[in-house]
């Protein structure tokens, strides 16, 4: 287990800097989501939250279904990504006057899986780009990453398994539409099992958020990940990789409101010319409903990556959280 992190702002920041300081700042539904690359899937890229009620527990489960096919390739660097990944989250967090505190637990799967011919035709339907897609045999399981002739990541089989633990800290005064968090996850994860880095990975984020409308809010998201040197990708990962969530909610009755979402964030694996490994913007379009059964809320989500190849092509999500 190491961790090796030195903080140097690199040119990401000024991007997501821009979105950051065009936000207007108020209590806002949006969706916990990330960057689901499978190979990816170790570092921590955490993700918006809600601000909660006073003293208030809140305990979600979160199920993402992800499903990518993808080849690209440079003079020293080739990676093929066909693949179907199931990620479920068990989150619990609470409250304490202005201090917040969160741990999440995921299971993950990658599969062969069984949807890339429903996806082909949720592309066609809705005139989303494909990328290479038709070119992949369907429902099948191979992914490999090779830089300088050297295989840095390579599953050709089905996998499952406990992946990192990560715990938040947060402070966020009653009265502030902002909050602040530090987080760590910790290496519960299995490298044998591709669901974890076997290191120690920690991030600094913060949310803001303002109601610009009696139904409409604004939200967003700045922080830094830094993720720890071990694993597959050993001395080939990033010190820091910059994150930038920025959202909008519209709510159409009592109970249902819309989200659109973009998701961003910078490189992840250093001196790569590949775009699933550089500058990310994926955008997340969805519906929150809340009390949907007593005191439930659930969160109904897709993603489309529209920097095509910078992350999956498609995921899916489901999330049904309580305040109790």
């Amino acid at each position: 287990m190491a961790i090796t992190n030195r903080f140097k702002p690199g040119a990401g920041c000024c991007g997501l800097l821009l979105f950051w300081v065009s936000l207007p700042c108020g209590a806002s539904p949006g969706f916990a989501t990330r960057d689901l690359n499978p190979v990816l899937q170790s570092i921590y890229l955490p993700g918006y939250a809600p601000q909660w009620s006073e003293n208030e527990w809140q305990l979600s489960h979160t199920l993402y279904i992800t499903n990518t096919s993808q080849r690209q390739s440079t003079s020293n660097e080739n990676l093929l990504i066909d693949v179907e990944n199931y990620r479920y989250e068990f989150s619990l967090g609470h409250r304490i006057d202005d201090w917040v505190i969160q741990g999440s637990l995921p299971l993950i799967s990658n599969q062969g899986g069984f949807l890339d011919s429903s996806i082909e035709g949720f592309h066609d339907a809705f005139g989303f780009p494909k990328g290479n897609r038709s070119g992949f045999p369907r429902d099948q399981i191979e992914i490999e990453y090779s830089q300088n002739g050297i295989t840095a990541y390579r599953q050709s089989i089905s996998s499952s398994g406990v992946g990192d633990v990560s715990i938040a800290f947060g402070y966020h005064p009653l009265e502030d539409n902002s909050a602040f968090f530090l987080g760590i996850e910790l290496p519960t994860g299995s490298q044998s099992d591709f669901t974890g880095n076997e290191a120690v990975d920690i991030a600094l984020w913060m949310i803001h958020s303002q109601q610009i409308s009696p139904r409409s809010n604004w939200y967003g998201l700045l922080g830094a990940s830094f993720p720890g040197n071990s694993g597959f990708l050993e001395d080939l990962l990033v010190d820091q990789i910059w994150i930038g969530q920025v959202g909008v909610n519209y709510q159409f009755t009592d109970t249902t409101t819309g989200i659109i979402q973009l998701d961003l964030h910078s490189e992840t694996i250093e001196n790569s010319e590949l775009k699933a490994f550089g500058n990310s913007a994926q955008v997340q379009l969805g519906f929150h409903f809340n009390e949907l059964i007593g005191s439930h809320s659930l969160d109904v989500f897709f993603s489309e990556d529209i920097l095509v190849g910078s992350a999956p092509d498609i995921s899916f999500g489901l999330r049904l959280s309580q305040g109790f």
